[in-house]
């Protein structure tokens, strides 16, 4: 008899201290009236979604700031998530944290309420990009808030950095990178910056590094966190080993998984759904719109878009599983080019990007797409 399905669990919080030039997510700075109304429609969103036929994994606090708002609203909703599902013994629990927010009784109280990751969003330790960018902390802050972390009783620690920002270089990111291995991190994610129209961002691209300085950047990265200890598993992920965030791996993997809170986005049961991106239209009740069903080739582009993501790569023989034929099927020549080209490499029953092949990893799985169509 088999047990509960593995499932993992979105916790959106829509709320910031102040909104970032580059951010084009659905959080809102300024609405402490509303968070009392938000969490009793969270945890009721949550408590009505609840069966026992899933066992929860993973658990990811995102947002918006998710330590912004008083550390009650958090626990509430963990709360209703241990009632509402079976829980896996060790199941990671991870929650986004801004360093201008974090106090020492904060970290406290998210340890004691079962928070066992924290995924710190630092940036830069370079105060000039920190302000230039919107940014509520300092370096010193972003520093503290690491030691206070450590002290709290965290061990699973990460911090997110981001390159290629306005008027950033070479010798500014390997002061970041140099700080951050210094830190008692296990995980590091590092993300080029993508330019959102409609954000305060988007009217500075002639700003912006060009491609090989940003490229040059995150070479650098990958040399750096590696020599440090941090291998990389995904094209902007970095861990120490037995650290890479598990709940990230789920999308990767196209696991299951349920989103709640305005904005939030699921996978399960082979469709796709989210809930709306307004806040008053989530407060008003409205849940679980623009559903869509995943199946034959949009399940085979995204199985092959997002497994390429990792270093582990793509299953061939899952994909025969999955789909019923063989990967290679009408791939061959693409295959032959891309390995020849240095950019992938087929072995041990497994498809895997090489690293020259991760920087232009939409145009590898372009061509393997088209290979395959028809």
């Amino acid at each position: 008899m088999s047990g509960p399905t593995p499932l993992s669990l979105y916790i959106h919080i829509p709320f910031c201290k102040s909104k970032c030039a580059y951010c084009d997510f659905a959080s809102w700075p300024g609405k402490e009236a509303v968070w009392e109304a938000y969490f009793a429609a969270l945890c009721g969103e949550i408590r009505a979604a609840g069966d026992g036929a899933h066992r929860v994994e993973t658990v990811f606090f995102g947002g918006g700031t998710p330590s912004v708002v008083p550390e009650k609203h958090i626990a509430a909703a963990l709360a209703a998530a241990r009632e509402a599902f079976p829980f896996a013994p060790g199941a990671e629990v991870s929650l986004e944290a801004n360093p201008g927010t974090l106090t020492m009784e904060k970290l406290r109280a998210y340890r004691e309420m079962g928070v066992n990751r924290l995924s710190i969003g630092v940036q830069s330790f370079d105060v000039r990009l920190l302000r230039d960018i919107g940014r509520i902390h300092t370096p010193g802050e972003a520093v503290e808030a690491v030691r206070m972390a450590r002290e709290a009783g965290f061990v699973n620690i990460g911090i997110d950095l981001m390159y290629g920002l306005p008027g950033q270089d070479v010798p500014t990111w390997e002061a970041t990178l140099k700080t951050a291995v210094s830190l008692p991190l296990k995980h590091v994610s590092a993300y080029a910056l993508i330019v959102e129209a409609g954000t305060p961002m988007a009217a500075r691209e002639g700003e912006l590094p060009g491609e090989e300085a940003t490229l040059a950047m995150q070479r650098l990265g990958t040399r750096a966190l590696a020599a440090a200890g941090f291998a990389r598993y995904e094209i902007s992920n970095y861990a120490r080993s037995g650290f890479a965030c598990r709940h990230n791996a789920v999308y990767w993997r196209r696991g299951e998984y349920l989103g709640f809170g305005c904005a939030a986005h699921s996978f399960f049961a082979g469709e796709r759904f989210c809930n709306p991106s307004h806040l008053e239209d989530y407060l008003r009740g409205a849940r679980r719109v623009a559903r869509e069903r995943v199946d034959g080739e949009a399940a085979r582009e995204e199985t092959l878009m997002l497994s390429t993501r990792m270093c582990e790569g793509l299953s061939l023989g899952r994909w025969r599983e999955e789909f019923g034929g063989d990967f290679r099927a009408g791939r061959e020549g693409a295959l032959e080019r891309l390995a020849r080209a240095g950019l992938l490499e087929v072995c041990n029953g497994r498809l895997r990007l090489t690293e020259r092949g991760m920087e232009v990893h939409n145009a590898v799985v372009l061509e393997l797409l088209c290979a395959g169509a028809g």
